[in-house]
């Protein structure tokens, strides 16, 4: 009987491991099949992320997927392959033959797994939707958005950026270094809060203070990626029974509260003379055109994330890299200071004539793009299509990553320096063969952002204002702000401790 068990223990031991020899082979055949005989096998690249898509999902859940994708750029070339089924561009050219539109062809479409899965109770939002549905969204949405739209908001614009400068000058009484990054945030959540929903978040009022909202939105933004990557292999269903509560409590609370805000809007109806997004979609009496509570929960989230997040991270990278470079912030400084004579002189429209200053932004936006990703659309013409003048199979997901493309050296001269002369009419002779054009921040195609024109009017109004009022330089010359970064979608900033002094002018 012994002999008999331990010859069932051998057998099934035989089996296991004959299971798992077979599982090997079948890995080790996958992997060299995707590396050297995949239809994107003619395209360069390291051969491990050609042959699996683990070493993407590891570096994308790390926050260093966009510095890799530069590091392959610039040994690889303008297009590289970082996935087994998914190419890097960093052409220009590539922007319209991606994300546009073009006659003879379907649009790409956007690649589902690239985002956040969607929660119960919550409907694909504008980010997520299809061609069909995104049309009706930016249908609902857009009067909300207009240029018309937008100078209706210089009052409640003004009005964050004034007390962005009163609270700031009352600390620095007390403590002349602050945290830039947190500042920059409180003021573009409590704007955004008042745009999307009628009621800021009372982080500048309350002396700088972190609603709870807006660590919440960081944890559940980082955590969101998480689940992609798990998605992606389809086990995020699988493990969701075993998932610790405390592991998902970031993203369920982003939701939860997010629901909360939508509801209480709602609730209040529509209210004359107020200009926020929800008075827009309340005003709206098409009911083909009417969103559903789960779309308004899902597009709640997008635009509190969307409008807040990526202008208080181009403003913090400005103020950094102005530091850095101290002719570049005195160079700025006093042409806001010799056009404007006296604050109310400062105004949405004014700020408009300052041409240093624009090139500064631009350069920031360049050199420190508000996401650093690619947004990847799946290949959708049947037989595939070319894309800037590489032919890429069907079903490929193709994209540019803004941090890659912006620091390639084939687009910009310098491209890791901070140069804002570059973007000025009169270009030093060197710059002027920059490919700025590549620099889409914004994104193009009928996907482009909707809030293009209020970030940049946010953006320049807030800077505007704080060279006006206040010399600074940072805490500590030597830090490596930058250095420290992490790519979650959007970047995962540390702290940007500077030393603020109050002008006397």
């Amino acid at each position: 009987m012994a002999i008999t068990g331990f010859s069932h223990s051998l057998n099934s031991l035989n089996a296991i491991a004959l299971l798992a020899f077979a599982a090997f082979i079948w890995i080790l055949s996958w992997g060299i099949y995707h590396a050297y005989f995949h239809p994107l096998s003619r395209y360069p690249g390291p051969k491990l992320w050609a042959a699996y898509r683990v070493p993407f999902a590891l570096n994308n859940i790390r926050g260093r997927l966009p510095f890799k994708v530069l590091e392959f750029h610039r040994k690889y070339g303008p297009v590289v392959r970082i996935a087994p089924d998914e190419l890097a561009f960093t052409d220009p050219h590539a922007w319209n033959d991606i994300y546009g539109m073009q006659s003879g062809r379907v649009q790409n479409q956007k690649d589902p797994y690239a985002y956040t899965p969607r929660q119960p109770g919550f409907e694909s939002g504008i980010i997520h939707a299809d061609d069909a549905k995104h049309a009706r969204l930016r249908r609902i949405y857009g009067p909300a958005f207009t240029p018309k739209a937008v100078e209706e908001q210089a009052a409640m614009l003004m009005k964050y950026a004034d007390l962005l400068v009163t609270q700031l000058k009352a600390v620095v009484q007390k403590n002349p270094v602050q945290d830039m990054s947190a500042w920059f945030n409180f003021t573009t959540f409590d704007l955004t809060g008042d745009f999307a929903f009628g009621e800021a978040f009372h982080c500048l009022d309350r002396g700088g203070e972190y609603h709870f909202f807006v660590k919440t939105v960081f944890d559940g933004v980082s955590l969101g990626l998480q689940m992609q990557q798990l998605e992606w292999y389809g086990i995020l269903s699988l493990l969701k029974p075993v998932i610790p509560k405390s592991f998902m409590k970031p993203k369920l609370d982003m939701d939860q509260y997010t629901k909360e805000l939508v509801d209480k809007r709602v609730e209040q109806g529509y209210v004359p003379d107020r200009n926020d997004v929800f008075n827009y979609l309340l005003l709206n009496k098409n009911k083909e055109d009417q969103l559903t509570p789960p779309e308004l929960y899902e597009n709640g989230i997008t635009l509190v994330v969307a409008g807040s997040e990526t202008t208080a991270t181009l403003l913090t990278g400005t103020t950094y890299f102005l530091c850095k470079n101290p002719e570049k912030l005195q160079r700025v400084q006093h042409e806001v200071r010799t056009m404007f004579k006296e604050d109310g002189e400062i105004t949405q429209k004014s700020v408009n004539e300052l041409t240093y200053m624009l090139a500064v932004l631009s350069e920031a936006m360049r050199i420190y793009p508000p996401t650093g990703f690619g947004i990847p659309r799946l290949i959708s013409s049947k037989g595939g299509q070319s894309i800037a003048g590489s032919w890429v199979p069907e079903k490929t997901r193709c994209s540019i990553y803004h941090h890659a493309a912006y620091r390639y050296e084939e687009n910009f001269a310098r491209p890791d320096e901070f140069i804002p002369e570059r973007w000025l009419p009169d270009a030093p002779a060197e710059f002027r063969n920059d490919k700025r054009e590549v620099v889409q921040p914004f994104m193009v195609g009928l996907r482009g952002c909707l809030g293009k024109s209020l970030a940049y009017a946010e953006m320049r109004l807030l800077l505007a204002k704080m060279l006006w009022h206040f010399d600074f330089e940072l805490a500590d010359p030597e830090e490596d702000w930058y250095g420290s970064l992490k790519a979650f979608m959007v970047w995962e900033r540390g702290n940007l401790k500077v030393r603020l002094t109050p002008v006397q002018l």
